[in-house]
């Protein structure tokens, strides 16, 4: 069959590329294992019957949950089958492409039975998780509290006449709710609730708590259980997200996860050595969230990219770079600079979500075999790290995603781009694990804590807050001005990270001197409240120079690794470097006041800047659909009319129409009832 023209501008736009696609898929997938263990993982789900999604778009609520109960199922059995890990677990989820019941059991059950139980508890709990014999959630979130640990409604209370817990929801906004896989499948729950001994509470604790029966699934007495219904945009469609209320229900004190908090037989407390040891499990979380918004921006980017490539509006000559091809069409939209602008930023936000992916999990790693010997030096800047990106990425993630759609003009808004999906999946990031808004403010209170030790031992300052040791000396700091003075000396990495960390240091130093002044001055005293505003913009900038900071580094150790199969090819590297400058500037750019307010740049450099970032832009151009694909999202992950690898979108966006139920009748359900009376309420009409 003939080529139609979208598959020949796609094809034609790939030999324009200038590097080796696959050895750029490797830098992004940290070496050749694991982008064959990941193409292993998908061709295992893509052969499935039941992760088949040809009828997603058609699933009401109920059919949704059922369906995402038998894909957790088969999950598990295909896990247990081919011995996979908890990596290769969570690539499966990804892949699956939709929010599964199942996903907390592996994602938070089992993580926080072992980082916060002891040895016997974890011997008891994991292996019948681990194989599934018992299938747990995680529940904190409750109906009036969510991120306000302090304040859960839900208690624990000892009761020492018969050693067990009494777990109580004491009202209705009490009940647990959002929790993903309570609705219908979880058989357990490690359960936050407010530890009470003799009247006193001691706080938030962790709890195994059993829910349903292992002989017939039914809720244990003492125990309301339910799905809390359809969620916005028809997202989470086949997760079950429940709700709990408990009843004074009794569980055995040995349930109370006693790694470092723990409760003696005769109900004496010993608090744990320190009082975040119980933060690894939420850095694990958001660690994971970083990366899966590589996996999901890029996942947007690659669509838009293919579609914008193969279509075409309005015929400008000098808009096109496709001269040997038929000069009588129309120009490709991706060649319009508006588009260009708006898009390549975007493909270069993705690739600095990858390394910050990768930098994340592995100091998530570092931090949890420090914990496991008791040392928590690391636990500070890992949690207050891991909430700065997490409301960063997922911000830029779902707002990015959305753009994606509406470059995509009027077919991006039909579900058939895989965008509106994917949208879907990522906007209620911005809420869970932390809200975007609230959760900055743990950035914020660890960047002054660090300026406190930097006044005293700035030796001690931990490696990526150095920057604020600039900033001791008020006088010479105020003095400082960004270097540049040719446009191509912002091509330089240590020109960008000074502007980054100048930046930062400034606005954390803002924020400290306010809150130390609104602390002293009783005719102006103010809450921490009042400076939340200021704390959003200190995490956002540290989380931005730590992005720049982690990509620039990611290529150059790519570049110097010394297995030849893992190091980047010459061709790559000028590439992958022109989109790290991209990434920087852009972000400069689009944060431009916060450069300039206190003339750290001049308006000359401003002007400067962007020009960069037009010629940056402009230099992608031949190579934005190799950077896509070296994403290596197959069309089965995809699942876009519009963005499938050969370009033949508008055949594939007119036979997914073909495949709506409406148009399996010639005259459509609802014309006797309602069409035929309206069109013959006056008698015959005849034309």
């Amino acid at each position: 069959m003939a080529q139609t023209q979208n598959q020949k501008d796609l094809a034609h736009a790939r030999t324009k590329t200038s590097f080796d696609v696959s050895n750029m898929t490797r830098y992004l997938y940290a070496g050749p294992e694991n982008v064959e263990q990941r193409r292993y993982i998908i061709d295992l789900i893509a052969r499935e019957p039941i992760f088949n999604k040809d009828d997603w778009a058609w699933l009401n609520h109920t059919d949704a949950v059922k369906r995402g109960i038998a894909m957790s199922a088969r999950l598990a059995e295909i896990k247990m089958e081919h011995e996979l890990n908890d990596l290769d677990f969570a690539t499966m989820c990804e892949i699956i492409d939709d929010t599964l019941p199942i996903l907390l059991h592996n994602g938070a059950f089992i993580p926080v039975i072992n980082s916060q139980g002891t040895d016997e508890q974890i011997e008891k709990w994991i292996p019948l998780a681990e194989k599934f014999q018992i299938i747990g959630c995680y529940a904190q979130t409750e109906l009036g509290h969510g991120s306000n640990l302090s304040q859960l409604e839900t208690t624990a209370t000892f009761i020492p006449d018969t050693d067990e817990w009494e777990i109580n929801s004491t009202s209705f906004t009490a009940a647990k709710w959002w929790i993903g896989g309570l609705g219908a499948l979880c058989t357990h729950a490690v359960v936050q609730a407010r530890l009470s001994i003799n009247g006193k509470d001691y706080g938030a604790h962790v709890f195994v708590v059993p829910i349903r029966s292992l002989e017939d699934h039914k809720p244990f007495p003492g125990i309301e259980v339910g799905d809390i219904g359809p969620k916005a945009y028809g997202g989470f469609n086949k997760m079950e997200n429940g709700f709990a209320r408990f009843h004074k229900y009794r569980i055995p004190r040995d349930n109370m996860l006693m790694r470092f908090s723990k409760v003696s037989r005769d109900g004496v407390y010993i608090k744990p050595p320190h009082a975040k040891l119980s933060y690894g499990s939420m850095v694990l979380l958001r660690s994971v969230l970083i990366r899966q918004m590589g996996q999901y921006f890029s996942r947007a980017t690659t669509v838009a990219t293919r579609y914008l490539t193969v279509r075409r509006q309005f015929n400008n000559p000098t808009q096109r770079n496709d001269s040997d091809l038929n000069p009588d069409l129309e120009t490709q939209v991706i060649n319009y600079p508006m588009v260009q602008n708006r898009l390549f930023p975007m493909i270069a936000q993705s690739y600095a979500l990858f390394a910050a992916g990768q930098v994340m999990m592995e100091m998530y790693i570092g931090l949890m075999t420090g914990l496991s010997s008791g040392d928590i030096a690391a636990l500070a800047e890992v949690h207050a790290t891991s909430s700065a990106l997490k409301s960063y990425c997922t911000t830029i993630g779902a707002a990015g995603t959305e753009e994606c759609r509406k470059l995509m003009g009027g077919h991006g808004y039909s579900y058939f781009t895989g965008l509106s999906h994917l949208f879907a999946s990522i906007v209620p990031s911005n809420t869970y694990e932390g809200d975007n808004y609230v959760l900055t403010q743990q950035m914020a209170r660890y960047l002054l804590k660090e300026i406190k030790i930097a006044k005293v031992e700035p030796e001690k300052v931990t490696p990526y807050s150095k920057y604020l040791l600039q900033a001791l000396d008020k006088n010479a700091f105020g003095r400082t001005h960004c270097s540049v003075t040719r446009p191509e000396d912002w091509l330089n990495p240590k020109v960008q990270l000074a502007a980054f960390e100048y930046r930062s240091a400034r606005l954390a130093f803002e924020l400290h001197d306010a809150v130390e002044q609104g602390g002293q001055d009783p005719a102006h005293l103010k809450t921490w409240s009042d400076h939340n505003i200021e704390c959003y913009r200190v995490s956002h900038a540290h989380a931005q120079y730590v992005m720049v900071r982690w990509f620039i580094q990611s290529i150059e150790e790519a570049q110097n690794s010394e297995e030849e199969e893992r190091r980047l090819q010459s061709p790559g590297v000028k590439v992958l470097e022109s989109l790290s400058h991209l990434h920087a500037l852009h972000t400069m750019q689009t944060n431009l006041a916060d450069f300039c307010e206190d003339g750290y740049l001049s308006p000359s450099q401003c002007q400067s800047l962007r020009a960069q970032v037009k010629a940056l832009v402009a230099s992608l151009a031949d190579e934005v659909v190799g950077l896509v694909d070296a994403f290596d999202h197959p069309d089965f992950l995809l699942n876009s009319a519009l963005g499938a690898y050969d370009g033949n979108a508008y055949q594939r966006l007119w036979d997914k129409a073909q495949s709506e139920p409406l148009n399996r009748k010639e005259v459509c359900d609802g014309y006797e009832e309602y069409i035929r009376p309206l069109l013959k309420k006056h008698g015959e009409l005849k034309l």
